[in-house]
């Protein structure tokens, strides 16, 4: 008999999502390379955002993703991590049209708010067509949402481990496997599936590698604004976007497709700042506190996560390619991940495992 039922290799937002929905009815073992939220989810800004992309458009299955996230949150006990309301300006007419259609197509998520409207609320932010203001939206910090999901998967019984580096997979008849070094020996480990949740590191195993992603390299700046009260300031998603956390802001990102070095530059900190001070004015005093760079996956042209066996295997899974709607993506396709592994016939075709061309 498997050791596990479920063994997840890495420990980042799908990762933790995935074993907190599993751990609820199987036994499920977390290996991580590093520590929690090392890569990509350590370094995202935490925007959740249910209208996407220049013409406000829904995200995929928008009602269930927004509802599943905060049901997600109770599970964790993670609830007052949401910080809500976020606030998109208009860039010219035309988006402010789209936005003003946003609203009255989704009343319950989205309002439209005139340039006074914005002026007299947000006296800092500059939206001279007005804004998209979207009250089921919000931040949350993805390194914490992330630790407590796995520590409530630790209170169902789940084993987190970190430092175990898994270097190979395989499977049988009646199981699947992992294997990764400690000290001098090589540990073997059984489960009845494996999901992979590698994140950027999907390339450094031939079997993933071969997979249809591609990887953004992502860049974020923390900063204090002298004088600034930020508690009056709303989370901003327009010209870049601007995070509010305690007394600091998180602003990003940059979207580099072509990188050698995942280390933040000085040069993306400076274009991220002037990038997003066209929103929020005050950037242009601020102090940079930190600044921070990630790896995240998607899937070309979908838009949309991965999800299902690896090509040939039945019980090895990936679960990868959230790119920048992860908040909304990893708790929703967490949930039905015990089905899908009962019935891969249920897996909707266009989040589907597909190779590169």
């Amino acid at each position: 008999m498997p050791e596990f039922d479920v063994i997840i290799v890495g420990g980042g937002l799908a990762g933790a999502a995935a074993a907190l929905r599993l751990s609820e009815a199987a036994r499920v073992l977390v290996l991580e390379a590093d520590r929690p939220a090392a890569g990509a989810s350590g370094a995202a800004a935490g925007l959740a955002n249910p209208l996407m992309a220049r013409r406000a458009r829904p995200v995929w299955r928008m009602e269930e993703a927004s509802a599943i996230l905060h049901e997600t949150l109770e599970r964790a006990a993670a609830t007052a991590l949401f910080r809500p309301g976020l606030l998109r300006p208009a860039f010219d007419a035309r988006q402010a049209g789209a936005f003003v259609e946003a609203a009255a197509a989704h009343p319950r998520h989205a309002r439209w708010l005139a340039p006074e409207a914005v002026r007299e609320r947000f006296p800092a932010v500059v939206a001279p067509e007005g804004g998209l203001y979207v009250s089921t939206g919000g931040a949350l910090t993805v390194p914490a949402f992330v630790r407590a999901m796995l520590a409530a998967a630790a209170r169902n019984g789940a084993v987190v481990r970190t430092g175990a580096r898994v270097t190979a997979w395989g499977e049988a008849r009646d199981h699947a496997f992992v294997t990764y070094p400690d000290d001098r020996e090589t540990v073997r480990l059984t489960a009845g599936r494996v999901l992979l949740t590698l994140g950027a590191d999907f390339t450094r195993f031939p079997e993933t590698a071969r997979l249809h992603l591609h990887r953004v390299k992502g860049q974020v700046v923390r900063v204090e604004i002298p004088g600034e009260p930020l508690e009056a300031l709303p989370h901003l998603s327009g010209s870049g976007y601007v995070v509010r956390e305690d007394r600091t802001l998180v602003v990003g990102s940059s979207f580099e497709h072509r990188f050698t070095d995942r280390r933040p530059s000085p040069e993306q900190t400076a274009a991220i700042l002037t990038k997003a001070s066209a929103m929020l004015p005050p950037l242009r005093q601020a102090r940079v506190r930190d600044e921070c760079a990630g790896v995240r996956v998607g899937v070309p042209g979908a838009r949309l996560p991965m999800i299902g066996p690896l090509p040939g295997r039945r019980r090895v899974w990936v679960f990868t390619g959230l790119g920048s709607k992860g908040l909304l993506m990893a708790p929703l396709l967490a949930r039905d991940l015990a089905r899908f592994f009962a019935r891969p016939e249920a897996l909707p075709p266009r989040i589907r495992v597909r190779l590169r061309p």
